[in-house]
């Protein structure tokens, strides 16, 4: 017979796996719901509902077992005096797994661990911060409009009329300035390049003479 082979390893060793399960518990009592994945909300679950049970009779004992998988105080609190009360009445099943599918990215079955009375509650949007252009309006004590400076449109013909123009006048400029292009030399015509100064590497040195 196989003993002592209960539960999941998650391919954790065994201190891997209770301080995850201890950060779980902590996670899930503060906010009374958790996302993770399937394998490990089934190993979280009955943990948790023997936890709630314990809670159900307050005393230094059963704040100390409780303490024991959750580290935080006022997690510890929030047990006592928050969920357990909730569920005086109920023999069990106080938690409840629903399934996600498969999670993006490592195909993992995902689930959710949440209350059995949990209620979900949108959350409202966070206003929106005050921006340099705001405070400006609220400074001047209204809206302030900008007003953009709109381009004349220039008429039909005039935009060539005016490019031909400014290229004449900068031609004259050039030519009156002297700093034209020079004129390319025709076809077959040679150009005279001054002598290069320094000994002639033909002949030998005058020095070694």
């Amino acid at each position: 017979m196989m003993h002592n082979r209960a539960g999941r390893k998650l391919r954790r060793t065994t201190t891997h796996r209770l301080a995850m399960f201890s950060n779980q518990l902590a996670s899930f009592f503060t906010h009374e719901r958790i996302q993770t994945t399937l394998t490990k909300a089934k190993e979280l679950r009955p943990l948790a509902e023997r936890l709630i049970t314990t809670a159900k009779n307050d005393g230094v004992i059963a704040r100390r077992k409780v303490a024991q998988w959750v580290p935080d105080r006022t997690t510890v609190k929030r047990v006592f005096e928050n969920i357990a009360p909730r569920f005086v009445d109920r023999p069990g099943g106080y938690t409840r797994i629903l399934r996600l599918g498969a999670r993006r990215g490592d195909a993992a079955e995902a689930a959710i661990l949440e209350l059995v009375d949990y209620k979900f509650e949108a959350k409202e949007k966070a206003p929106r911060k005050e921006s340099m252009a705001d405070r400006a309006r609220r400074a001047a004590g209204g809206r302030v409009e900008t007003v953009r400076k709109e381009k004349p449109e220039p008429e039909e013909g005039s935009e060539a009329e005016a490019e031909g123009s400014a290229r004449a006048e900068r031609k004259a400029a050039s030519a009156k300035s002297g700093k034209g292009r020079m004129d390319k030399p025709e076809k077959g015509s040679r150009v005279k390049t001054a002598p290069k100064k320094g000994p002639s590497r033909t002949g030998p040195s005058k020095r070694g003479a």
